[in-house]
């Protein structure tokens, strides 16, 4: 990792009161993690203000304190994450003159902001990819007394680096935050007092910050104590205490798990060391919980586990609520999950280890009232399935798949998957389709020998995607298909001896790419599929009388190949 720690002066100055929190106001920054850069981004038409660098300053330095607070109040220490100054009130910022106005700057313009912040902090130096950088915004607009807004805001990253945008206007100033005056401005709500408007302004760069750090949603909500977390719809509860309006925003213990094993927070970061291995995720319902048990293996054991569990019901995750389990024994986990409501849920798994997060999703029903807890047990086998189907993990894969037959004999999903694991293990020799005798009917392209192949990512390969796993799509497991992430070809002669050609198409779980599906024959297009998302299988069948040579391409959609994996699905010529 390089070497991108920075040692700052420490000022001896009084303690004051800022926002409701007590702290030094000068005091030393944190020692021994890297500071985050903090970009002042000014679209080619606005002018930045004046005195962004103090009032900022002040903005920054609650956010800390926020920061730090949390992470105390949760049993971490008194954690925070390092800034730049210039001088005690002056925040260093690095300012990076956009090339278009602020309207050529739409909400969705998130990436072109980046790449310009990318290019500018390269000539300082300073590799994004390396560093927690916020980007501050003049993307405010005020026309009289309405402020149209057109900052993309937007925050992500991981315990090693991170990328976070908010807007800034200049009435962001947390000396504000307690003021009851008139004066502010929310496009949802219309004019507010100046405290409520930097309680949006600030609460979105602090939600934005975590999200930086590594941070997901999560709804968890104490509003008779604690408040409304920071990472739900806590950035506008953001110090509403101060003006007598709680509940406020506050930092879960979920948050604060992850942010103490985050390279912003932690002064002995370093990366972590081996793989972290699932060997048991089973579930059960006890008097009206979920009891999730795991066990795992690693060099460096994690803290922790998470559990974000997300109705799918309700659009985003901003309602995910979360589950803490610390270790019962050495690597043993036990999670009770409550308030089960009768929906289907996608439950987030993320262990949680100095140097390094490992995510798991499971996703299961609860809409009879019992949780469909085998789904537990599947995600684990098949996981393990889709990432060490080779050569030295088939025995490890039967025996897996024999445990979960014997627990649910009647699952013919695992029961093909084992038989078809002999295939896997000895695959039919290459045919070639112009050469098959007449009184064969019908043929599997699947394994027959192509005039060329080639695909966008990783290797061409047949009924099983090497090293990756089984084909499945939508959840369904097919035994037999081409592996065609895109762009890719695949050609075959067929000697003009095939009247059809069938088959079905779509994207191999759990990749949300997009891709076309192209079919030619002797050069001329007979077939193009409308752009086809994740988790659709459609079916085709095609006349390919006449048809000497058989072309099955693959297209990006024209939006880049990033998880294409596109597939040919039980493709079958036959006469």
């Amino acid at each position: 990792m390089p070497e991108t720690f920075f040692r700052r002066l420490a000022f001896l100055l009084p303690v004051i009161v800022l926002g409701g929190y007590v702290f030094s106001a000068f005091a030393e920054e944190p020692q021994g993690v890297p500071p985050l850069r903090v970009v002042y981004f000014t679209p080619s038409d606005r002018t930045p203000p004046p005195d962004r660098q103090e009032r900022l300053g002040r903005v920054m330095r609650h956010i800390q304190e926020f920061y730090r607070k949390g992470m105390e109040d949760n049993g971490h220490g008194p954690k925070t994450f390092a800034l730049e100054w210039e001088t005690p009130e002056k925040l260093r910022l690095y300012d990076v003159q956009g090339k278009n106005t602020m309207r050529d700057y739409p909400k969705g313009s998130l990436f072109a902001v980046h790449d310009e912040v990318r290019r500018a902090l390269r000539l300082k130096g300073i590799n994004m990819d390396e560093e927690y950088v916020l980007v501050l915004g003049a993307f405010v607009e005020w026309k009289e007394d309405i402020a149209l807004d057109f900052a993309p805001n937007f925050g992500g990253g991981n315990i090693f680096a991170g990328f976070g945008f908010a807007g800034d206007d200049n009435l962001v100033d947390a000396d504000l935050l307690s003021s009851e005056e008139p004066g502010g401005f929310h496009y949802a709500e219309g004019p507010i007092s100046l405290g409520m408007h930097n309680t949006i302004r600030i609460g979105t760069i602090a939600h934005e910050l975590g999200h930086a750090f590594g941070l997901p949603h999560d709804s968890e909500q104490d509003k008779d104590t604690l408040g409304i977390s920071i990472m739900g719809k806590g950035q506008y509860n953001y110090g509403k205490a101060l003006r007598g309006e709680s509940p406020d925003a506050f930092l879960t213990k979920a948050a604060t798990l992850r942010l103490s094993v985050c390279r912003a927070f932690d002064p002995d970061f370093a990366p972590p060391s081996g793989r972290l291995e699932i060997d048991q995720l089973d579930a059960s319902f006890q008097d009206g919980k979920l009891i999730v048990d795991m066990k795992v293996r690693a060099e460096t054991m994690p803290l922790g586990v998470i559990a974000y569990n997300d109705n799918l019901l309700i659009p985003g995750d901003y309602d995910a609520k979360t589950w803490l389990a610390v270790s019962e024994n050495l690597g043993e986990f036990r999670l009770k999950i409550g308030e089960l409501d009768r929906v289907s849920y996608e439950m987030r798994l993320a262990f949680i280890a100095p140097g390094g997060v490992v995510e798991f999703p499971v996703r299961y029903s609860n809409i009879s009232g019992t949780p469909t807890v085998q789904d537990f047990s599947d995600a684990l086998v098949r996981e393990y399935c889709n990432a060490r189907l080779d050569r030295k993990a088939w025995d490890k894969v039967a025996e897996l798949i024999e445990a979960q037959i014997a627990k649910v004999p009647n699952n013919r999903t695992w029961v093909r998957k084992l038989k078809y694991l002999e295939t896997v293990k000895n695959p039919p020799a290459p045919f070639e389709p112009d050469k098959v005798a007449e009184d064969v009917k019908m043929i599997d392209l699947t394994y027959a020998k192509a005039l060329e192949e080639r695909v966008g990512w990783y290797e061409p390969s047949r009924g099983i995607l090497r090293s990756f796993g089984f084909i499945e799509v939508d959840g369904t497991f097919f035994d037999s298909g081409i592996y065609a992430h895109a762009n890719s070809l695949y050609s075959f002669s067929l000697g003009k001896q095939w009247s059809d050609f069938s088959f079905k198409y779509g994207i191999q779980d759990p990749h949300p790419g997009t891709v076309v599906f192209v079919v030619r024959g002797d050069g001329k297009e007979i077939f193009r599929s409308k752009t086809v998302n994740a988790g659709e299988i459609h079916y085709k069948k095609l006349d390919v009388s006449g048809v000497d040579k058989l072309e099955l391409i693959t297209e990006d959609a024209g939006n880049g190949n990033h998880n294409d994996w596109g597939l040919w699905l039980d493709p079958h010529l036959s006469r």
